[in-house]
């Protein structure tokens, strides 16, 4: 089952994508401590992040910078500072995704499995098949 962290100050956004999510058999958790994002991520050990940018204390762009300095888990940013300039910021920190808030909840979902998909599913090894010491990928 995909962990999901969630890291938004707006308590019934953050809900409201908890519910949503759960809905898709996916544990979620809602940092409530904004001080303390890194600390419950190490702990939780998430399969994708989903981040504000605005955010108490650092803002979603320290926070990115901090995940990727220890893990290449998946970073999609929910922010309605969707103009160009912080959506380019937000990628070359480090996120995958970028969608502007108010969003579309399918969209975000689509967004959320196609990452997990790309991330988790598509690393798998390729079966290889061996004849005489050669060997073929096999895509079966």
């Amino acid at each position: 089952m995909y962990k999901v962290l969630i890291v938004e100050d707006d308590r019934e956004i953050a809900q409201t994508i908890k519910e949503r999510i759960h809905l898709w058999n996916m544990n979620c958790r809602i940092i409530t401590d904004f001080r303390k994002v890194l600390e419950e991520f190490s702990q939780y050990e998430p399969h994708i992040v989903l981040m504000d940018i605005g955010l108490p204390f650092f803002n979603g762009y320290h926070w990115c910078g901090e995940i990727r300095k220890i893990s290449n888990v998946p970073i999609l940013f929910l922010s309605s500072a969707s103009d160009n300039m912080n959506i380019v910021v937000t990628i070359n920190m480090g996120a995958d995704d970028f969608i502007a808030k108010p969003f579309d909840w399918d969209v975000l979902i689509a967004k959320i499995h196609s990452l997990l998909r790309r991330t988790y599913d598509f690393g798998l090894s390729p079966q290889v098949l061996e004849h005489r010491g050669g060997a073929a990928e096999y895509g079966g």
